[in-house]
């Protein structure tokens, strides 16, 4: 049965079967990232070039799933879902959460509750839950900024989102089925910042909220029953619209194959290049952007490590004025980093004398853990040259709650004046 193949199979759409639960699945991690591209709108055809899969094991893998009732196409399905075996289930519930399909938590998360029994406070659940919900609206309201922000605004509201939702905030912690759904959020949260702060990419976007309807699907809209009929924008594209519009989504198509031939060989930054430019020639894809937010999250990750080690090797030639903006670009792609968090504090503080800089990073890092003895001493010590001393004098006395041996902890303590 080839149904991706060369012919009518490659714009056919599969979708999940009716009652599929692919949390229930017994899934390799290849498997689960191709599943969870499949959500009803996709073709078959890009399918096989963004299923992070060759095209013929994509072609497998869907044919499989059709035969077994795991996924429709055009409606139909060969057999009816099936019920996973009790190894099967077992297996399933075995797996670390980070190797579930990440369409799994799409599928599941309007209905997952809280669970006490994680290492994530319940608020932050119910946040996470109710963030979720507004992943398919437009990209100011994913960040929460105005439409007509400015940049600033738009790197303000990133950070502190990545703040909250970077997955590796609970990193070593059981958190359950929310892992997933963070890295979810997170992507389209890196999505949405990248194409708004580009101002090409944000015009475009914003300028083509709503795609033109085609002539047929203006026709078809019409002729539909008035209970179900769609409500399209009017159609006003003449000839050679039309035909500038087919070259603009030609141009995307291209720029997006590019992108993830790149992005299959670990070619990061050149893939989101890429597939940005094809977000700027057809920003109405949401399939397309969807991809963007998985690339753009490698390409950060990419970035960051060639910063850090850029500024590391200064820090090694004591070029400290060289090395601070360097782990401060860093911690634009990874604010979630405790001790890049504080390394840029303590260079803030004592090679650039910025203490409102340093506090900000310093408390950044007690933040994201707040075990660590030197980070607390850190703070205690920022707030000191600050002359905030009851602040000093409390960092410093946790600090040493937590390393009662510390110390350099100790002596800044002895040197506060009396109380």
């Amino acid at each position: 049965m080839q149904l991706g193949g060369q012919g009518s199979g490659e714009a056919r759409v599969p979708q999940l079967a009716p009652g599929c639960d692919p949390a229930r699945l017994p899934l390799s991690p290849a498997e689960g990232y191709l599943l969870s591209r499949i959500d009803g709108r996709t073709p078959w055809s890009l399918l096989r070039q963004i299923g992070g899969l060759p095209a013929g094991e994509v072609d497998r893998c869907l044919e499989r799933w059709v035969s077994e009732g795991v996924l429709v196409v055009d409606g139909s399905a060969s057999k009816p879902n099936p019920r996973p075996s009790k190894e099967e289930e077992g297996s399933a519930a075995e797996r670390p959460a980070a190797e579930a399909a990440p369409g799994a938590a799409q599928a599941s998360s309007g209905s997952l509750p809280t669970d006490e029994s994680l290492e994530i406070p319940v608020e932050a659940q119910e946040r996470i839950l109710e963030f979720e919900k507004r992943l398919k609206r437009p990209y100011h309201e994913i960040l929460g900024v105005p439409v007509n922000a400015d940049m600033k605004a738009v790197k303000r509201a990133y950070f502190e989102l990545s703040k909250e939702y970077h997955p590796d905030r609970y990193f070593r912690r059981k958190i359950g089925p929310f892992a997933p759904l963070l890295a979810r959020i997170f992507k389209r949260v890196v999505e949405a910042y990248e194409l708004l702060s580009d101002p090409a990419t944000r015009a475009e976007v914003q300028r083509n909220a709503v795609e033109p309807p085609s002539p047929a699907a203006a026709a078809a809209n019409e002729k539909a029953p008035a209970e179900r009929k769609k409500k399209l924008p009017p159609l006003h594209l003449h000839a050679p619209q039309l035909r500038a519009l087919a070259e603009r989504k030609a141009k995307a198509k291209g720029f997006f194959e590019t992108g993830m031939a790149a992005f299959k060989q670990g070619r990061w930054r050149e893939a989101a290049a890429s597939v940005r430019l094809a977000i700027a020639f057809d920003p109405w894809n949401e399939a397309v952007k969807e991809a963007f937010g998985e690339v753009q999250y490698k390409a950060n990750e990419e970035r960051a490590e060639q910063l850090l080690k850029e500024a590391n090797a200064n820090l090694d030639l004591r070029r400290v004025a060289e090395a601070l903006p360097l782990f401060e670009e860093a911690l634009h792609y990874r604010p979630q980093d405790p001790e890049v968090n504080h390394t840029t504090a303590r260079l803030a503080w004592l090679a650039a004398d910025d203490l409102k800089k340093a506090k900000e990073y310093a408390t950044r890092a007690c933040e994201l853990r707040p075990e660590v003895s030197s980070y607390r001493r850190t703070l205690g010590q920022i707030y000191k040259a600050a002359g905030l001393i009851a602040n000093a004098r409390r960092e410093l006395e946790a600090a040493l709650r937590i390393d009662p041996k510390d110390a350099e902890a100790k002596q800044e303590l002895r040197s506060l004046p009396k109380k």
